[in-house]
């Protein structure tokens, strides 16, 4: 019976602990590679290049854009019909704009932040916000090995995986 009562009082403690306040949601995966028009032979390594929230004020909703570059993307950009490797665009779950606080908010699955603060310019017909970071949430990228099954063999290769980190 001790025993018993021992283990339950251990599950309640351990259950009782909060669970970190990262997190960390995988938003997209991109190749590692862009082969410019210009110069098809030619492989350029993919970067995360920044990344930034929008915002819908009639909606609440908020959304995250991160952008990828190459290194030569200055000397191919002009001339690049297909304008570089293209940008992740991500409505998360919990990602909302609370429009009293101007600010966007992530809330979800126990972890709560505010990933920007809203800054209101006013325009001649209607108000326009600019988020700005409050270092919270961020997005981050990793090389990563993948393998896809065709139905009769194994294709390997290497892609950037993108994450929304909440810190």
């Amino acid at each position: 019976m001790e025993k018993t009562l021992a283990l339950a009082t251990f599950v309640a403690l351990v259950l009782a602990i909060p669970i970190s306040a990262n997190s960390k949601v995988k938003i997209d995966t991109v190749p590692s590679g862009y082969a410019p028009i210009d110069s098809p032979t030619n492989h350029e390594t993919v970067s995360l290049s920044s990344f930034h929230r929008e915002v819908n004020q009639e909606t609440g909703r908020a959304r995250v854009v991160a952008i990828y570059t190459y290194p030569d993307e200055m000397a191919y950009g002009p001339n690049d019909d297909q304008r570089g490797p293209r940008s992740t665009i991500v409505q998360l779950p919990g990602l909302t704009y609370d429009a009293a606080a101007h600010a966007v908010v992530y809330d979800s699955g126990g972890t709560k932040a505010v990933c920007a603060a809203a800054n209101v310019y006013p325009g001649l017909f209607v108000h326009h916000l600019k988020p700005k970071n409050t270092g919270a949430c961020t997005v981050t990228t990793t090389l990563a090995n993948h393998a896809e099954g065709t139905g009769w063999d194994i294709h390997r290769y290497q892609a950037i995986d993108a994450y929304f980190e909440v810190h």
